[in-house]
């Protein structure tokens, strides 16, 4: 490539990383060596006199493509390789706030910050191990390098925020109550939703405990990921050390994924939801006052483009927005033998469908096909438990057997009807009907409870009931029917 057509090549990527994948703020370190005397609060457009020197420096030889890149991506592997920030990783505690954007539109100088006064202290230490530890003049910081007074700038780093954590050169990550590896579980870090994208984001990541010491000596590790700490980490989280190491986004591997955020908690409920865009790399319009909505419109996304049945894998309490969805990612729940399951589909999908592949959300509600078996009620009895009193109900059917199961609802008409609604069953390619097939699998199926209410409106039909329990039936043997198309 002619030499000049080169450079224009370089300094367009490098401007479209600028403008596109790079914090809307930074914070400047002043000076770039030696101890840090000013702090100066830019913008990402600021960054281009900092660094175009250093990515006039690339040079056509310099590219060498990996086997899974294009040229150009090689060469932005450069540019990002020269542009690098640190970026912090902490829970939000009482005086935080005080270290606004506002605050620091101004240089502020060292001394003011000096005083380790809540976020402020904060600011400074994590600065100086920026500096410091991995020599970055950059760092971003979301208690100060997001203005909040503009709902575009807000919403652009609630939605970019898993691509920024990507991109830095380190994640820092202060876990202020921690003394050393052995006391990570107690740590609320592990408890709150946005650090779960803040710890799967980044390549690179050091754990920071009390007063600033790293819980693993920099000359043994600069990046714990690459660390045997990940395996505490993994038993505390219950994510594995691959996705802790090497995450990938996508909308794959949903109940698992929602698994991981389930025990974690966040102080405005839309961001149970926003947190969780970057890790399923889906588009969500961010809108603060939804409330419960917002998961709702996280599961709309994620359908768009999920065509697994597992997503259906849950219990519990229903989005009031529709039956089929759950409110929350709390209604997901362990599943024993995961690797069996993924193993036995890897199988079973090189000779059949699994589940219908074409669900999707309408106006209607879920659209989804399912293998409907209609069961009889045999007997209800009423349960008391922490969360009130529920019906326990009983259910009978030839092939199944006998099925109980703990109803979230209290209140059904007397003539009812009931059935299954399976939606892992089995499919011949090209083949009109499902089938059950108890023979040729290891694990039970999983079902919605379903309800028919024929008194009940004009529009009677089919709906799913919220249980306190996976619904799992095992047949006694071979079943094939037709499909049933719902709307739920």
């Amino acid at each position: 490539m002619d030499s000049n057509k080169f450079k224009e090549l370089v300094s367009r990527l490098f401007d479209e990383y600028i403008i596109n994948e790079m914090p809307a703020h930074l914070l400047r370190l002043h000076p770039d060596k030696g101890p840090i005397e000013t702090i100066e609060l830019i913008d990402r457009f600021s960054l281009r006199s900092y660094y175009e020197t250093k990515v006039d420096e690339i040079r056509e030889d310099d590219i060498v493509p990996n086997a899974d890149e294009e040229w150009e991506d090689a060469i932005l592997r450069l540019i990002k390789e020269k542009i690098q920030y640190a970026i912090l990783s902490h829970r939000w505690v009482d005086g935080d706030s005080e270290t606004s954007f506002q605050y620091m539109k101004s240089k502020i100088e060292v001394k003011s910050l000096d005083s380790r006064v809540g976020g402020l202290g904060k600011l400074y230490a994590f600065c100086q191990k920026a500096r410091d530890d991995f020599g970055c003049s950059f760092a971003w910081c979301d208690l100060c390098c997001i203005d909040k007074t503009s709902s575009s700038e807000l919403d652009e780093a609630i939605r970019s925020m898993f691509r920024w954590y990507r991109n830095s050169h380190i994640c820092i990550t202060y876990l202020p109550e921690t003394d050393s590896i052995d006391d990570l579980a107690k740590e609320e870090w592990f408890k709150r939703g946005w650090t779960l994208l803040e710890l799967l984001a980044p390549f690179r990541l050091k754990f920071y405990g009390k007063l600033w010491a790293p819980l693993r000596p920099l000359h043994e590790s600069k990046n714990d990921k690459c660390d045997n700490i990940l395996q505490e980490i993994s038993r505390i989280t219950r994510i594995p050390e691959m996705d802790l190491r090497s995450f990938e986004p996508e909308t794959n591997r949903v109940r698992e994924k929602m698994l991981w955020a389930s025990n974690r908690r966040t102080t405005k409920v839309e961001d149970i939801a926003y947190s969780l865009i970057g890790i399923f790399d889906v588009s969500l319009m961010v809108a603060y006052g939804e409330g419960k909505r917002a998961f709702y419109r996280l599961m709309e996304a994620i359908l768009q483009r999920c065509d697994h049945w597992e997503i259906f894998c849950w219990k519990g309490v229903s989005s009031l927005y529709n039956a089929a969805l759950p409110a929350d990612p709390s209604c997901y729940h362990v599943v024993e033998n995961t690797d069996d399951v993924h193993a036995e589909e890897q199988m079973n999908n090189e000779r059949y469908i699994i589940g219908d592949k074409l669900f999707a959300l309408t106006n209607h509600g879920l659209k989804i096909k399912v293998f409907l078996i209609r069961v009889e009620k045999v007997h209800e009895t009423v349960v008391e438990g922490t969360h009130g009193s529920r019906k326990r109900l009983g259910f009978s059917h030839g092939v199944l057997g006998d099925v109980e199961l703990t109803s979230v609802h209290s209140k059904y008409e007397a003539h009812a009807e009931w059935a299954f609604g399976v939606v892992d069953f089995w499919q011949q390619y090209g083949g009109e009907l499902g089938f059950l097939d108890p023979h040729s699998r290891s694990r039970p199926y999983t079902a919605f409870l379903l309800s028919y209410h024929p008194n009940a409106s004009p529009d009677a039909r089919w709906r799913k009931e919220m249980t306190e329990d996976i619904v799992h039936i095992w047949p006694q043997r071979y079943i094939e029917d037709s499909l049933t198309l719902l709307y739920l």
